[in-house]
């Protein structure tokens, strides 16, 4: 894939990811200064194909940086594509634990045993994600040397930033859309979660 089209896909899926993490009100008339609506939102399908764009991006640069043998790529890249389909999963059980528990504070009378068990179903889905996460990560190590290990806690920060690099030239040369998004913020790819 050539690299305008990835940068591309990774502008359109950062734009889609600040969309989702960024809802316009729900109501209220808006000012007459406001920018005019945006275009509807990308469907699932793009947002989809530009998520695996970036991560087919970032497991073919691991392996190069990795210099991994055929063996290791057998054991480590199935579980890296298992990180990432475990935080996909992770993130819409826990987008809807959250809403779940939006939705009891927004009701009058609500037993204290129902917010009981929807925190511990949220505090669950955290625990069980980051163990997962752990037990990967360590699977993973176990197939590398030791330098491999360390160039692998370097690779994913640099990944990113040269991701986030790519998309601030592609908002560069784009024609400025009708509804101005902020470009993702770097503390944003540097969750401890999102490592390896």
């Amino acid at each position: 894939m050539n690299t305008l089209r990835m940068t591309k896909r990774c502008l359109a899926l950062a734009g889609l990811l600040w969309m989702i993490d960024h809802p316009a009100p729900a109501h209220g008339a808006p000012s007459p200064n406001a920018a005019p609506p945006a275009s509807p939102p990308s469907t699932t399908s793009e947002l989809r194909d530009a998520r695996e764009s970036l991560q087919d991006l970032m497991i073919v640069s691991m392996k190069k940086a990795l210099e991994l043998t055929h063996d290791q790529e057998t054991a480590v890249i199935p579980r890296v594509q298992l990180v990432f389909v475990e935080r996909e999963k992770y993130a819409r059980q826990r987008r809807d634990a959250l809403r779940t528990i939006q939705v009891k504070l927004m009701e009058e009378s609500v037993p204290d045993k129902d917010y009981k068990e929807s925190v511990a179903r949220l505090d669950d889905l955290e625990r069980s994600h980051r163990d997962l996460e752990l037990r990967l990560k360590a699977e993973i190590d176990h197939s590398l040397n030791p330098r491999q290990r360390a160039q692998l806690r370097v690779f994913v920060p640099r990944f990113r930033r040269d991701m986030q690099m790519r998309i601030d030239q592609a908002r560069s040369v784009q024609p400025r859309p009708r509804l101005a998004l902020p470009p993702p913020m770097p503390e944003d790819w540097d969750g401890e979660d999102e490592e390896f």
